[in-house]
């Protein structure tokens, strides 16, 4: 187990919701000029949403938990269209308990709240995974997932978010 503390240290904490204090840019450089050629090849592929393991078993339990999250919301999804839709969707292995959280997400009205709860499910997530790592590669994928969650926080934009809603429904409803 090699030791970060270097890099660790010279980074600013992440708060969602909060001014981030380093670029995702600016991150991946530094991370790339002060660890070592394998753990930064393991950071590269710790993004949310990949599904190709990392071969490193820390960050692939997380990948893990966000697939299996991401299959539960498909599920509960297709249940709630008004026709009958069979996704072909993989079995989840049920080895998380998700099931609680998904029916809380599906039963917000805003699309925008939706998406703040899941970033707020994987932050806890994050916190809880890594409670017990504070300077080696399983510190650095935590903030670097966190990291991930907070920019795309970032982006949310009510105004905009609302311009696009609207011209996909009537776009929808046009045809």
């Amino acid at each position: 187990m090699k030791n970060h503390y270097y890099t660790l240290a010279a980074l600013g904490t992440i708060r969602l919701e909060e001014k981030i204090p380093v670029t995702e840019e600016y991150f991946l450089q530094f991370a790339e000029d002060t660890i070592d050629a394998k753990s930064y090849q393991v950071l590269l592929k710790s993004r949310w949403g990949l599904t190709e393991p990392t071969g490193f078993s820390f960050a692939d339990r997380i990948l893990s938990w966000e697939k299996e999250l991401r299959l539960e919301l498909a599920k509960a999804r297709a249940l709630k269209l008004p026709f009958d839709a069979s996704p072909d969707l993989e079995e989840s292995k049920g080895s998380y308990n998700l099931l609680e959280q998904v029916r809380a997400v599906m039963a917000l009205d805003s699309p925008l709240d939706a998406e703040r709860y899941l970033d707020q499910l994987r932050w806890c997530y994050l916190e809880e995974t890594g409670a017990h790592h504070y300077f080696d590669l399983e510190a650095l994928v935590v903030y670097y997932l966190k990291l991930q969650l907070a920019l795309r926080q970032e982006k949310f934009k009510v105004e905009l978010g609302r311009d696009s809603f609207e011209k996909e429904y009537a776009a929808l409803a046009d045809s």
